[in-house]
């Protein structure tokens, strides 16, 4: 042997030694060699696409506070991850990877990778990368998951049979779900949950989505139903069908319309074709042009329907106010966005004014106006173009595989493509008209990988793992990041999932039970099992604060031991605050919250006032045009004047000081005002202002403006009734004093002033009336008995000599906030 062939030789051997090395490395996870022949891994693969397929759409538990999307986000995440090990231990296992692929593969890893940059640099990247209690649809853990779920289709699934098999297993879930949502909208609540029993619950969330999947599901049924032989089958679609369209009717959204009609389209110009090249009959289209023809008469005629479901109003976004946010974001971050999921802090920041006029003024819409609208927001210029490069190849590929001439004359083939676009592009249509949920979503990637298993643009490679160490050392080494990224997301949302559930009980504890101390500690405990939700800490923050107000009134135990437990409360208010904004540093709520502790703790915390100052100021920088924000502080300043009201009346100094708090506190009631004119609780506090400066005329005229925008707020008649009463417009006072007790029959301090009025009228029958009603609302209340006793004796209410100056009983006047804040 010559030098060269030996050393050729030598290196040969060297190879193959270090080839077994590295198929033995391995060799553990070969673990179904054994079975290889009954491709049990292939099965194992198929059998989870297929109760995905089947569970995701009607899956919801109801022991997380978000039973629906959030448990249909932990099913997907599972099964895919058990797919995707599957999937590449059968790689493994054969030594090759068999890989489907065309260049749509290419986009999607770009729009991929376009969403992980987004997460990575988002202003909330925790909640980009797994969504957030209420809202997750379009986070990143689930895109990548919709992702996979494409990839595992095409690549483990072959044939038309396989195809339909799919397909029908879309539409059994989807008859479920059509049952389950047509008996809620008609009040047939047959499930036993709490949270079932509404006209507006459905598996898959709201009730206009509901529509849209119903939509879909007709455009699938209308292509394929006459060309199924099976009877079964064929019955089956029937009704299918007609429960779809009368659920489209019965919820009649403009949007779901336009995607049945889209659909209808497509399958009369692409089936039409396809019938005339096969040289079938064609009286099939009289479905589907019914079909249209409904959809555009409901779509512009709006018939009113003689029997309609009471089904409550969807409120949304318009489309001018989320362009105005999404073109204010673009400008800002105009390559990656914001981050996934993060339109709720694009809105508060970039808030039309004009919304404030209207009846959500208060709402923080955490979806767009349409899903397109969010995805700029979200991903920025480049995650859009990523998203229509997917789209618009799809749509090529599509139109130009199903306009082609074939040789094939599977009618079934034919029309199982066309049903499959048609619906597809219909859903896709409403990307742009209305904002997607999960289950949309899952089904616009489920369709799209379904269409493509038996798409000629795919072409299929084989490449061999065992010809190259360098090549087989790759491909381990993939595998193994591949596992550590999935177990590590299972591991994040496993630990999401049982915290949530935790949560869920701690607050379920609390309202039924009004045990804070037990619930509390569940949702403390939830917060360590998960802490990264700031929604958690809002709620520990706030319970906090509760229990303090509860410990406070504990009068049996002794002043050192209730002033602990004091203390404890308010550090743990102010712990679940404080980390809120850490998590969560660019939402507003989160620093208003954190300023309404520390307000509530002036008395009890050194520092409070200038740390609620600060986190007010943190918060109009993140969401401008919040009245409500500009109140809060302006509340701050108003109570630190009251902290240094005595001393304001001894010293100059203390009196200047006094004299500004008002004045800021002033400009920030009218700067509310400004935003929304008719806010009632600013004008509340601005007359409160005048009040404590003793300016009695500008007080009233405040306090009226605050009485015309809510006639039927019994604080607000009392406060009237009270200037009123000091200046000495005592009929004026009567009148708002007794609408007061009408509102609330209850309320004392209106029946105290009214009786000290009818006293002053010499009316001693009405005054005893009302003050026997208060001594029976405050039967401990010696200042009432004293009056009573007096007026019995005919002298003056506050006749006696020995009775010290009025001090008025419980059943203060309330303090009025907006709603939902």
């Amino acid at each position: 042997m010559s030098g060269d062939s030996r050393k050729k030789y030598m290196e040969n051997v060297e190879n193959e030694k270090k080839q077994s090395l590295f198929v033995s490395i391995f060799a553990k996870f070969n673990i179904f060699k054994s079975m290889a022949g009954r491709d049990i891994i292939d099965e194992a693969i198929k059998k989870i696409i297929y109760a995905l397929v089947i569970l995701i759409p009607i899956w919801f538990l109801p022991i997380t506070s978000n039973a629906v999307e959030f448990n249909k986000q932990v099913l997907m995440v599972l099964l895919i991850i058990v797919a995707l090990i599957l999937w590449f231990v059968k790689i493994l296992n054969r030594g090759e990877i068999r890989w489907r692929s065309n260049i749509l593969n290419i986009v999607l890893g770009a729009f991929a990778l376009i969403f992980i940059l987004s997460t990575v640099f988002s202003i909330r990247p925790y909640g980009s990368l797994v969504g957030w209690a209420t809202h997750l649809k379009g986070s990143l853990i689930n895109v990548l998951c919709f992702i996979a779920l494409y990839f595992l289709i095409v690549n483990n699934f072959k044939g038309i049979k396989e195809a339909f098999g799919l397909l029908f297993s879309f539409l059994v879930s989807a008859a479920i779900v059509t049952v389950i949502g047509f008996l809620q909208i008609w009040s047939g609540f047959i499930l036993p949950w709490g949270i079932t029993k509404s006209v507006s619950f459905n598996t898959l969330g709201s009730v206009n989505s509901l529509g849209i999947f119903s939509a879909v599901v007709m455009t699938l049924i209308t292509a394929i139903l006459f060309v199924i032989k099976n009877k079964g089958i064929k019955l089956f679609l029937l009704l299918l069908g007609l429960l779809s369209l009368i659920i489209i009717i019965n919820i009649n959204f403009w949007v779901v319309w336009v995607v049945l009609a889209i659909g209808m389209a497509i399958i009369l110009m692409l089936g039409l074709m396809q019938m005339v090249q096969l040289g079938e009959k064609i009286s099939w289209i009289a479905l589907p042009i019914a079909l249209l023809a409904i959809s555009l008469i409901f779509l512009f005629f709006k018939p009113v329907l003689p029997l309609k479901p009471n089904l409550p109003m969807e409120v949304g976004l318009s489309y001018k106010g989320g362009w105005s946010v999404v073109s204010n974001t673009l400008k800002e971050k105009p390559i990656l966005g914001s981050g996934p999921e993060t339109f709720v802090f694009d809105y508060a920041k970039y808030k039309p004014v004009g919304i404030n006029q209207t009846a959500f003024w208060n709402i923080r819409f955490s979806n767009a106006p349409a899903e397109i609208y969010s995805l700029a927001t979200d991903l920025g210029i480049l995650g859009l173009i990523g998203f229509l490069a997917v789209i618009v190849l799809f749509i090529v590929k599509a139109v130009l595989g199903l306009i082609k001439e074939k040789e094939d004359n599977d009618i079934l083939k034919r029309f199982l493509g066309v049903g499959i676009f048609a619906g597809w592009l219909g859903l896709t249509v409403s990307w742009f008209l209305y904002p997607q949920n999960f289950v949309l979503m899952f089904l616009f990637w489920l369709l799209f990988a379904i269409y493509l298993i038996e798409g000629s643009s795919q072409k299929e490679g084989t490449y061999n793992l065992r010809k190259s160490p360098k090549v087989l050392l790759t491909a381990s080494f993939s595998f193994i990041v591949v596992i550590v990224v999935v177990i590590g997301f299972l591991y994040i949302i496993g630990t999401r999932f049982v915290a949530e559930a935790t949560y869920k009980r701690g607050v379920d504890i609390i309202q039924t039970k009004g045990d804070i101390d037990t619930g509390l500690n569940k949702i403390i405990k939830s917060t360590v099992i998960n802490p990264y939700e700031d929604n958690t800490y809002q709620v520990l923050a706030q319970l906090f604060t509760l229990k303090l107000q509860q410990d406070a009134a504990k009068t049996n135990l002794p002043q050192e031991e209730r002033f602990n437990l004091i203390q404890a409360d308010a550090v743990n208010a102010i712990n679940s605050a404080t980390q809120t904004t850490v998590l969560s540093p660019k939402d507003a709520v989160n620093w208003a919250l954190r300023g309404q502790i520390y307000r509530g703790l002036l008395n009890v915390i050194n520092g409070a006032s200038e740390w609620a100052e600060t986190s007010y100021n943190e918060a109009i920088k993140l969401e401008p045009s919040n009245p409500f924000i500009y109140l809060e502080l302006g509340r701050l300043y108003t109570n630190r004047a009251d902290l240094i009201v005595e001393q304001a009346k001894k010293n100059t100094e203390d009196k200047k000081k006094w004299d500004e708090y008002l004045d800021v506190a002033l400009k920030n009631f009218n700067k509310a005002i400004e935003l929304k004119p008719n806010y009632a609780p600013a004008h509340f506090e601005v007359a409160q202002v005048f009040n404590r400066q003793g300016k009695l005329t500008e007080a009233i005229k405040k306090m009226e403006i605050n009485f015309q925008l809510t006639p039927n707020d019994s604080g607000t008649v009392f406060q009237l009734g009270v200037l009123y009463y000091r200046d000495e417009q005592y009929d004026k006072a009567k009148a708002a004093f007794i609408r007061a007790i009408t509102i609330d029959d209850n309320y004392s301090n209106a029946r105290y002033f009214l009786g000290m009025i009818y006293d002053k009228e010499n009316n001693k029958k009405d005054a005893i009336n009302q003050f026997e009603r208060i001594a029976t609302l405050n039967p401990d209340n010696e200042q009432i008995k004293q009056i009573l006793t007096n007026l019995k004796s005919g002298l003056p209410a506050l006749g006696s000599p020995t009775l010290g100056p009025p001090t008025q009983p419980s059943n203060v006047p309330i303090e009025e906030q907006p709603k939902g804040q």
